[in-house]
């Protein structure tokens, strides 16, 4: 409505109201730490307080006499008016809360309160009192604001969480928990908000113990240790536990902590998968054992010494001989290298066990003759001191009075976790060499051997990444000649690497030239390689910069084959995300297709994309009549049928007993409405056959489209769900298309 003009007779209204109600309404409107304003009936400001003037940003004068409405968005102001005009005439409540404007422009959020009070001459005004509540609307819209952040955040997380109050009652759970529930046929209403976690679980341990996920003994110590967290006794624990499941065995961490400063407290219960950290600490554990068994079959002793941690120091010239000699003592000792690894072949090559020289350090010396001793220690000194490369040959005499001639050699590396540094190398008995001053020769005749019999692939990369040495294992893994590999480079287009996924190994990427890059050691990189026979061979992929004086010359790789492994690991992965009988995409595998399609649209919402439910009609029948190897054989050839309708882009997934469904990504609804029709028809005119029997099949066909403004990834599916069964009621062997009130 119009804002009337100002009249200069309202302004001694005014006055006379407040001269004839009292000295209290007054004080009232002008010493009000809130805003306080007296509205006639025609909407008009009889009066207002300093309070509301700077409120709204005018002056007192700008204000009487003008309409209230003044302050409202033009939008609103008929309504308010309305409103306004019914509160004079028929009294009740005009309260709450208001968007206002400013002056200035700014809008303000604000609270009123509205009292009727009567002029001199009888009518009706309305007293108005307005509190600024914008900051608190604010803070409320932040606050409401994180927590959807957080549930989204907890949404995202693909640990089972939960959370619960103090009497074990779950407050939220996150989509990852209520999926893995419904994964192991748990009661979804025991396991979700507003029950009872606790009890939830003691109900399903008491009912049926071999029935839980976690295993007897470890849900009794579960459900005890989550009570003392409950009662505020203990802060947090976790327990691994291991859960059968279809696609083998799955390991679980399950985390239990109260949330520190929450009032009323709260816990949060987390069940991680660690399956694929299970298996590569058993993966890693084989290997550390092949290893060993690798470092006890090799001629002589693999071993790993640590430099002392003590600082040499210098005894005073006015010290006593004695003290100085014990000074001197703790210096060695101090700077005693200490053995932290010996391989088995110790015992036989000197005659001391693993544990002998372990425990002390000084037993391999004794063993050394007098002769050779003091400049084998003078070398190990030299390398100590200088963190350098040790090589050393000695004479020593076995326990049992045997002479030979060992051979020493280790190279020197800073141990990346705690930093010490550390002496890598192998004992070699070189007696027979020794007499023809080989020793050289012999070592290098003793590397070759290894390097030449150990079933690993190894090469050697200069530092432009060219191959400068191979050997046989690893050109029988590649399917070439060790001449074939000289010279080549990961950049050879020959190569053509592959990751687990399927998408490229950039040639930059390979490990030999991020160690040349980085200087710093690659390990377990996992990437596949044609052979030239076109055989796909996986290799698990290590390198390691070498230096000389500190300069980087070459790279030293080595890589086995793991091809059984991945074959099997794909498997594993294929089995889990496919129907077994049909061959097509298992409803696990659909609802996460369908799930990034969603999130693709909503990315992108000029996508269209469509969902398609199959039900096959009257399949009981079959299954009753000619049995359910019958029936097995029906869905493998409905399966074939949609196959053979679909682009490989598509998806083909078997989500129930006889229930079928399609996800067809950029597909308008004209579209997979008629992709649908041609496989109603295509079903209809090609029987299926088992045995001698032909058997007629038909199908009922929801379609539905994707919508970017569907609450949820499943609303498409539930659309055509609908459909179908619509299909259904009105006699099967149809299509319909489902809209979004459907």
């Amino acid at each position: 409505m119009p804002i009337p003009d100002p009249r200069m007779q309202q302004q001694a209204s005014s006055r006379d109201v407040l001269q004839n109600g009292g000295a209290w309404l007054e004080a009232l409107v002008r010493h009000a730490l809130i805003g306080v304003a007296v509205i006639d009936a025609s909407g008009l400001y009889l009066s207002v307080n300093p309070a509301y003037c700077a409120l709204y940003g005018y002056t007192e004068s700008e204000l009487l006499g003008q309409s209230f409405l003044t302050v409202f968005p033009p939008e609103q102001r008929d309504a308010v008016f309305k409103r306004h005009q019914q509160f004079l005439r028929e009294g009740g409540e005009l309260n709450g809360e208001w968007e206002v404007i400013r002056r200035d422009g700014r809008r303000l959020q604000v609270l009123s309160e509205s009292v009727a009070v009567r002029g001199p001459e009888g009518q009706n005004h309305r007293l108005v009192y307005v509190l600024d509540i914008t900051a608190r609307s604010e803070m409320e819209q932040t606050k409401e604001s994180s927590r959807r952040m957080i549930l989204s955040v907890m949404d995202a997380l693909s640990a089972h969480v939960c959370v619960l109050d103090e009497q074990g009652f779950i407050i939220k759970v996150n989509q990852a928990w209520r999926e893995f529930a419904s994964q192991q046929g748990a009661d979804i209403q025991r396991c979700c908000e507003g029950s009872n976690y606790l009890q939830a679980c003691e109900q399903a341990r008491a009912q049926d113990p071999a029935a839980t996920v976690l295993p007897w003994t470890e849900a009794q110590d579960f459900v005890t240790r989550l009570k003392e967290v409950l009662a505020g006794r203990l802060d947090s624990f976790q327990l691994e536990y291991a859960c059968p499941s279809s696609a083998g065995p799955a390991w679980y961490l399950a985390r239990v902590s109260r949330v520190r400063g929450a009032d009323p407290m709260r816990v949060v219960v987390a069940h991680d998968n660690v399956t694929e950290l299970k298996l590569a600490q058993e993966v890693l554990r084989q290997r550390e054992a092949e290893w060993r068994d690798l470092a006890a079959s090799l001629p002589g002793a693999l071993f790993r010494f640590q430099a002392g941690s003590g600082r040499l120091s210098h005894s005073s010239t006015h010290s006593t001989q004695s003290a100085q000699n014990a000074e001197s003592a703790q210096n060695a000792e101090a700077s005693r290298p200490r053995f932290v690894y010996v391989s088995p072949g110790i015992e036989e090559l000197i005659g001391l066990k693993p544990e002998q020289v372990l425990g002390d350090g000084r037993a391999l010396w004794r063993c050394v003759l007098a002769a050779e001793r003091e400049a084998c220690k003078a070398s190990l000194r030299r390398a100590l001191k200088q963190g350098q490369d040790w090589e050393c040959e000695m004479q020593i005499r076995t326990p049992a009075g045997v002479l030979k001639w060992v051979h020493a050699k280790a190279s020197a590396k800073r141990d990346p976790d705690s930093g010490a540094q550390v002496w890598t190398g192998v004992l070699s008995d070189v007696s027979a060499r020794r007499q023809a001053q080989a020793a050289l020769k012999v070592s290098e005749e003793t590397f070759r051997t290894f390097f030449e019999t150990v079933p690993l692939g190894v090469v050697y990369h200069d530092r432009s990444g060219r191959i400068t040495a191979a050997n046989p294992a690893a050109g029988r893994i590649l399917g070439l000649e060790v001449a074939q590999l000289l010279g080549k480079t990961p950049f050879d287009p020959g190569w053509h690497a592959m990751r687990e996924d399927g998408s490229d190994f950039p040639p930059e990427q390979h490990p030999a030239m991020e160690a040349l890059r980085l200087g710093l050691p690659v390990r377990q990189v996992v990437m596949g390689v044609h052979t030239p026979d076109g055989a796909l061979v996986w290799l698990q992929a290590h390198a390691t910069p070498l230096f000389k004086q500190s300069e980087l010359t070459e790279v030293h790789a080595s890589f086995e084959d793991i091809t059984e492994l991945v074959r099997t690991r794909q498997e594993l992965r294929r089995q889990a995300s496919t129907d077994h009988l049909t061959g097509a995409a298992n409803r696990r595998q659909f609802m996460e297709r369908l799930q990034a399609e969603y999130s693709r649209i909503q990315r992108k919402t000029e996508i269209s994309s469509c969902v398609v439910t199959l039900d096959l009609d009257h399949f009981k029948q079959v299954n009753d009549s000619l049995g359910h190897a019958a029936g097995d054989a029906v869905l493998r050839h409905v399966t074939l049928l949609m196959r053979l309708g679909t682009r490989p882009l598509d998806v083909v997934a078997r989500i129930g007993g006889e229930e079928f469904a399609l996800l067809l990504p950029d597909t308008s609804s004209e579209d997979a409405f008629a992709l649908a029709e041609r496989l109603r028809l295509r079903v209809e005119q090609n029987p299926a056959q088992y045995r001698s029997a032909v058997i007629p099949v038909t199908v009922s066909i929801g379609v539905s489209p994707m919508r970017w403004t569907d609450g949820s990834a499943e609303t498409a599916l539930i659309r055509a769900d609908r459909a179908m069964y619509a299909v259904k009621n009105q006699g099967r062997n149809g299509v319909k298309l489902g809209s979004g009130d459907d």
